[in-house]
C-alpha cells in the first residue's frame, strides 16, 4: 500500500467516524414579530433552522438575513389551536375551511416567505389532531412544491400531521423537545440537557425554541460546549441522515415526548 493511499484511507475513516456522531437539530420558531430577537437567534453559531411566520412585520427581512447567513428557512404555518381565536392569528388555517379554502390559504401563505425548504406548524394543537384536515393541507404543500418537507411541531400528543405528511409523499419528521415551554433559564437548561440525552441515546434529536431573550442567552452559553460531541444539521439534512442510518424512534419515546398546547 502506497503512502498516499494510506493517507486517503485514514481520511475516509476519519470522515466516516465523524459522521456517526449524534446529531442535533435546533429550530427557532415564531420569527417575524421582533427584529432584534430574530436577528440574535439567526446569528447563533451553528447550522440551525428558522421557522418564519407569514405576514409578520419583520418576516421578509429575517428570511433574507437567514438566507444570507446560509441558515435554513422554513414556513411557520399558522393552524388553529385549542386556545387560539381568529383575532389572534387571522391567517391561521381553521376548521371552518373546506378543502378548496385550505388549499388556497396554504398556497398563499407558502408564497409569503422566501427561501423556504420546508414547513412546520405554528400552534395547531386542535387542527393537527384530525386527518381530514391534515390530508388536504399536506396535499396542498406537495402540490405547491413536492421538494418541501414537513416538521411536525407536535403541539398535541394526538397529532396526525407527521403521518399525513408521509402519506401525501412529503419528507417528514417530528420534534423531540421543546426548550422553553417554561421560559426561565433553569427550565431551558434542563430541556437543553434532555435534548442532548435523547440525541446520545437515539442518534439524533430535534429541539424547538423561540426567540426569547432567556432562550437566546442559554443557547449562546451552552451551544459551544456541544461542538466536539455532536454534529449540528438543519432539518433537511437530518431527514436524509436518519434515512441513511436507518433511524427508527421507539414508540415509547415518542409517547413520552414533552408536548404543549399551542
Amino acid at each position: 500500500m502506497t503512502r498516499a493511499w494510506l493517507i486517503l484511507c485514514i481520511a475516509f475513516a476519519t470522515v466516516a467516524e465523524a459522521d456517526q456522531r449524534p446529531v442535533l437539530s435546533l429550530v427557532i420558531d415564531d420569527l417575524g414579530y421582533s427584529l432584534d430577537n430574530g436577528m440574535a437567534a439567526i446569528d447563533l453559531n451553528g447550522n440551525h433552522t428558522y421557522a418564519i411566520l407569514p405576514g409578520a412585520a419583520y418576516s421578509q427581512k429575517l428570511a433574507q438575513h437567514a438566507h444570507q447567513q446560509n441558515k435554513e428557512v422554513i414556513l411557520h404555518l399558522p393552524m388553529q389551536s385549542i386556545n387560539s381565536t381568529a383575532a389572534h392569528e387571522p391567517n391561521a388555517l381553521n376548521e371552518a375551511m373546506d378543502e378548496d379554502q385550505l388549499t388556497t390559504s396554504v398556497h398563499d401563505l407558502l408564497a409569503k416567505v422566501p427561501f423556504i425548504r420546508g414547513v412546520n406548524n405554528h400552534m395547531g394543537s386542535h387542527l393537527t389532531e384530525f386527518d381530514f384536515f391534515m390530508r388536504p393541507v399536506m396535499d396542498s404543500i406537495r402540490g405547491y412544491n413536492p421538494g418541501l418537507y414537513f416538521l411536525d411541531s407536535r403541539t398535541s400528543p394526538r397529532s396526525v400531521a407527521h403521518a399525513q405528511a408521509l402519506d401525501a409523499g412529503l419528507k417528514s419528521i417530528s420534534r423531540d423537545v421543546f426548550l422553553d415551554n417554561e421560559p426561565n433559564p433553569e427550565s431551558i437548561r434542563l430541556q437543553f440537557n434532555i435534548w442532548l440525552t435523547k440525541a446520545r441515546s437515539r442518534g439524533s434529536a430535534i429541539a424547538i425554541g423561540h426567540p426569547y431573550s432567556n432562550t437566546i442567552e442559554v443557547l449562546r452559553a451552552q451551544l459551544p460546549a456541544t461542538n466536539g460531541e455532536f454534529e449540528f444539521l438543519p432539518i433537511s439534512k437530518l431527514i436524509e441522515t436518519r434515512k441513511q442510518r436507518g433511524f427508527s424512534a421507539d414508540w415509547r419515546d415518542q409517547l413520552s415526548a414533552l408536548t404543549t398546547t399551542r
